[in-house]
């Protein structure tokens, strides 16, 4: 698997058509089709993995969110519609989508511009562009406030805050 796809398109078809794809170092173990058909995709998913990926999903959906006081339901059809999961960063070379590289991995691949901003104090996330650097998808790395500071460079507005959405 070289993608998470809920929908059961292409990886193209997926990439194209997504709003925001993050770029994670570690595969999933890939839910079984029965559960996916009884429970969904993400919540199948969660279920093989764990709360580990229950984190890493949450983060994703607080992130990519249209309205974060709606993160919840967000998260279990994101897959679905605008958000595309992949392991490598071949795939995103010529992307118009908002792009998150997770943890250091891929830094080497794809370094962090020297004039990318800077975003957070004690955790930080770099921004250029359409392109975020960011730490691995864990609230001890990627706390809520940085959640809310990268998501108000992302939209330049002000938003809710995750501090308050548990």
């Amino acid at each position: 698997m070289t993608h998470l796809d809920a929908s059961g398109i292409s990886m193209s078809k997926m990439l194209e058509r997504a709003e925001y794809v993050f770029v994670l170092p570690n595969q999933p173990i890939a839910p079984e089709e029965g559960a996916v058909q009884r429970q969904g995709y993400v919540a199948a998913l969660i279920e093989a993995n764990g709360n580990h990926w229950r984190k890493i999903m949450t983060i994703m959906a607080k992130l990519t969110a249209v309205e974060l006081t709606h993160w919840r339901q967000w998260r279990d059809e994101m897959l679905n519609t605008k958000v595309a999961v992949v392991f490598s960063s071949d795939a995103i070379a010529s992307l118009s989508a908002r792009v998150f590289f997770v943890g250091n991995g891929f830094r080497e691949q794809v370094p962090v511009p020297a004039e990318a901003n800077v975003l957070g104090e004690r955790h930080r996330a770099f921004m250029a562009g359409r392109r975020i650097w960011c730490p691995y998808l864990d609230y001890r790395q990627f706390p809520n406030v940085l959640i809310d500071e990268l998501r108000l460079s992302m939209h330049n507005q002000n938003m809710e805050s995750a501090c308050f959405m548990s």
